[in-house]
């Protein structure tokens, strides 16, 4: 079963901002489980301001936990909301 985890924030975070912090939650995932192997089960998507998470494998939920811990120490709890979604795929 695939499940995903859709963020959406406050209209004042940038996009780039976002983006950011995926791309390094993304990075210290690598450091944990290796590149190859985070190549091989991440997905994601930003767009404006939302992002989705596929975190229906162990890396998609270490990059989850990675960027919630980022945004709650930049930006704060009450600047975005996530939930989880079961996949149509």
């Amino acid at each position: 079963m695939k499940y995903v985890c859709a963020f959406e924030f406050n209209k004042s975070v940038d996009t780039r901002f976002i983006e950011r912090e995926v791309i390094e939650s993304i990075l210290t995932t690598e450091d944990v489980f290796g590149q190859a192997r985070v190549r091989l089960c991440a997905s994601y998507l930003v767009s404006g301001n939302k992002a989705v998470i596929d975190v229906s494998n162990e890396i998609g939920e270490h990059i989850f936990s990675v960027l919630t811990g980022r945004l709650n120490r930049t930006i704060g709890r009450k600047s975005y909301s996530f939930e989880r979604i079961k996949s149509e795929d």
